[in-house]
């Protein structure tokens, strides 16, 4: 189950990235300087948060096979 969380929010984090990288392309090509700034720290700090809950995630799995693997013996 929270493990489900995780994976979710990795990839909410993932798509704003996309859309961040999309948003900063559209406004260099229509000259808004301010606003392209603006998108492409959106995709760093979503980037950032992306690297972030999969790092997170990966831990979780691996604490988890641990665990799975210490009860059994």
């Amino acid at each position: 189950m929270q493990n489900n969380l995780f994976i979710i929010l990795e990839k909410l984090w993932l798509i704003g990235a996309i859309a961040g990288i999309i948003f900063t392309v559209y406004f260099l090509i229509m000259k808004d300087n301010d606003s392209a700034l603006f998108f492409f720290g959106f995709f760093i700090l979503a980037g950032l948060l992306y690297t972030l809950r999969k790092g997170q995630r990966k831990k979780q799995e691996a604490f988890l096979e641990e665990k799975k693997k210490k009860g059994e013996n």
